[in-house]
């Protein structure tokens, strides 16, 4: 974890240094979560990067940092999505069903994964 210094105003009005902490992994996470709900909100026509960074409790620049632009973020989300619903199908073990058995749960499967996960991922 890195650390930066800021200042802060001591008592005869001179700075203090205090340390303050970044997280890279838990500001890319809030960016995706909040890409996320503004993506499925919104579609990728009408969510705002403005949006998502307020959203995601960060300003805009850091979103280019990470992201890059508007489009390279939704597709991570999008990898993101297909990686989650991909890695929940393999809890299903279709290889070990009939084909028509295993298509039957697979279609099933997809339909209330999405009606149960809107916005999220969860098996």
């Amino acid at each position: 974890m890195a650390s930066v210094t800021t200042r802060r105003a001591g008592t005869a009005g001179q700075a203090e240094r205090s340390p303050a902490t970044r997280d890279p992994e838990r500001t890319r996470r809030a960016i995706l979560d909040a890409a996320t709900v503004e993506f499925a909100v919104n579609g990728f026509g009408g969510a705002s990067v403005n949006a998502v960074a307020e959203r995601a409790g960060i300003n805009k620049r850091m979103l280019y940092h990470y992201f890059g632009n508007k489009e390279d973020l939704f597709l991570v989300v999008l990898e993101e999505a297909y990686a989650d619903i991909r890695s929940c199908e393999r809890l299903l073990s279709l290889t070990d069903l009939e084909p028509i058995e295993a298509m039957r749960r697979l279609v099933l499967f997809t339909w209330h994964y999405y009606l149960e996960n809107p916005l999220s991922s969860a098996c």
